[in-house]
């Protein structure tokens, strides 16, 4: 009996995880946008609602696997990088930062609301030495995703083919879910 328990915690930890890493998609303006929902349904549906939207690169890809719109998406904020140069991006993806962010959204009740930036130093070996907070709606959540940030291991830049130290902007908005009030049905005033 004891090892059944166990082992249903352990699907339902595995079914929690995969609902939090679950993506969406969306096409504005010719780009696919890439949003990460809520990991249990609005009651009564099965409707998952989005809860971060993340920008135009896919959640679950490593550099190596992003296409070459996708790369130039990525080297777009920087000025001066050259067609062989690379900006860092998280060895992982950037599913492993978000998790966090998603289920700290789901814990406080969607609360956070608004544009979240940080900026990630990353050494030539792809390790990150700091984060500054340039935008955030709350103080805890800013922390939690510099934690998140902190503890990835990035691809290095490149910079005239050799690794190099570079920033890392990371910006995500959070959705906030705005709770409808519930009323009491009152006959009298039919």
């Amino acid at each position: 009996m004891r090892t059944v328990a166990i082992g249903f915690s352990l699907v339902m930890i595995t079914c929690s995880w995969q609902a939090v890493a679950a993506e969406s998609t969306e096409v504005q303006h010719d780009v696919q946008r890439y949003t990460v929902k809520e990991s249990t349904s609005i009651t009564g549906t099965n409707f998952h609602r989005d809860i971060i939207k993340a920008g135009a690169i896919p959640l679950d890809k490593r550099y190596g696997q992003l296409t070459s719109e996708q790369k130039n998406i990525l080297k777009s904020p920087y000025e001066k990088m050259g067609p062989a140069d690379e900006p860092p991006f998280p060895s992982d993806g950037l599913m492993p930062i978000l998790a966090p962010l998603a289920k700290l959204q789901e814990k406080t009740d969607f609360k956070f609301k608004g544009p979240l930036t940080l900026y990630v130093s990353v050494d030539n070996a792809g390790k990150a030495t700091s984060v500054s907070v340039v935008d955030s709606p709350d103080p805890g959540i800013a922390k939690v995703a510099a934690l998140a940030l902190m503890s990835q291991t990035y691809k290095p830049a490149v910079c005239n083919g050799a690794p190099c130290s570079m920033q890392y902007p990371f910006h995500v908005d959070l959705i906030g879910v705005e709770r409808m009030e519930m009323h009491t049905f009152n006959p009298d005033l039919l």
